[in-house]
């Protein structure tokens, strides 16, 4: 029970736990402004499914299910593996009965919460920091299956902590993206070498209160020698302001299908 609890502490020290509530909020917040990302995110899910027949699958990122069409994929796969950092409490009691749905939480880039929490605590300096993270082990603690799914995750995965230990002065914003990068890359590896399907939101759009464009960040380098953009569709995140106060957030998402498989 402590142990938990430890734990649990950790992941809101860091952001997880707030991100993972934001989203919900937002959801709420947004309305139908959500519909066609949610929408597009599961058809990509379904199509996959139905073109490949495959009988075991993971989808890592499955938080609130809000983009995952569980009922849909149950009658298309023999089990799945619900994957997160933290799986909020409504969810797992909804599913966790059913004897096709496996839970795991786990950290899937293979102890970047771990990295970060240690720079928040002054246990380790930069240098060390970008050494560990060359050495991080993506997937460690997911089965082997017929299909894994990286959903809208990528962009998350090192940024959320990474930020969260920038706010308490810990870590300098050059190292930070090296490391936000490095972890990033650790995963699409890993995932091309599981022949998986990535959906990822990559590009941030920012717009003011006209709707006029004022400026575009990159999230995530997907590269295209290793990536297929099968389909793109534009996410309105944020059109109210709340996730930043001086401008509208959206987000332009992709489809990826692995170029090669790396066996």
């Amino acid at each position: 029970m402590l142990k938990n609890l430890k734990h649990y502490i950790r992941l809101k020290r860091l952001g997880f736990i707030g991100d993972q509530l934001g989203i919900a909020h937002r959801y709420h917040t947004e309305g139908t402004g959500w519909s066609h990302h949610l929408c597009k995110t599961g058809s990509s899910i379904i199509s996959s499914l139905k073109d490949n027949s495959k009988s075991r699958i993971a989808i890592l990122g499955s938080g609130w299910l809000l983009d995952i069409p569980l009922e849909k994929i149950l009658q298309l796969v023999e089990h799945i593996y619900l994957v997160d950092i933290n799986h909020p409490k409504p969810i797992r009691h909804k599913w966790e009965n059913n004897s096709k749905i496996t839970f795991i939480e786990t950290d899937v880039t293979g102890g970047g919460t771990t990295l970060f929490w240690n720079i928040l605590k002054g246990k380790i300096d930069e240098a060390e920091a970008l050494k560990i993270a060359l050495e991080l082990k993506a997937g460690l603690d997911i089965p082997t299956v017929d299909l894994t799914f990286s959903v809208n995750i990528l962009s998350q995965l090192a940024h959320i902590p990474a930020e969260s230990v920038k706010d308490h002065n810990k870590l300098s914003p050059g190292i930070a993206s090296q490391l936000v990068n490095r972890i990033q890359q650790n995963h699409l590896e890993w995932l091309q070498s599981r022949n998986g399907i990535l959906i990822a939101d990559f590009e941030e759009e920012l717009y003011d209160e006209e709707d006029r464009l004022c400026g575009v960040n990159q999230l995530c380098f997907i590269s295209p020698k290793e990536w297929q953009q099968v389909d793109r569709w534009r996410w309105k995140f944020d059109s109210h302001m709340t996730y930043r106060s001086d401008f509208k957030t959206y987000l332009q998402v992709g489809l990826f299908h692995p170029v090669t498989s790396k066996k």
